[in-house]
């Protein structure tokens, strides 16, 4: 998804598009991206990671649940 967004933004609806139409899309994009980057231990990672602090954990999971409540919900969809 994370790839998606990047190589097509413009092929992406979000509700809440901002000024140009595609700020939206790429703050979905910014969040995917933190939450991929900034979560090392997601899906049982092969590769050793650091341990993330309770704070980190709660942010990452805010961070998830917005953004798939926002894909299921349909504001944020594929043209």
């Amino acid at each position: 998804m994370l790839r998606e967004l990047r190589q097509h933004p413009r092929q992406w609806d979000v509700t809440l598009a901002g000024k140009t139409g595609t700020e939206g899309a790429a703050t979905v994009e910014a969040m995917m991206s933190l939450l991929w980057t900034g979560q090392t231990s997601r899906h049982g990672n092969l590769q050793t990671t650091r341990e993330e602090t309770p704070a980190e954990a709660r942010m990452a999971v805010d961070l998830a649940v917005s953004l798939v409540r926002w894909f299921a919900d349909g504001a944020v969809r594929r043209r």
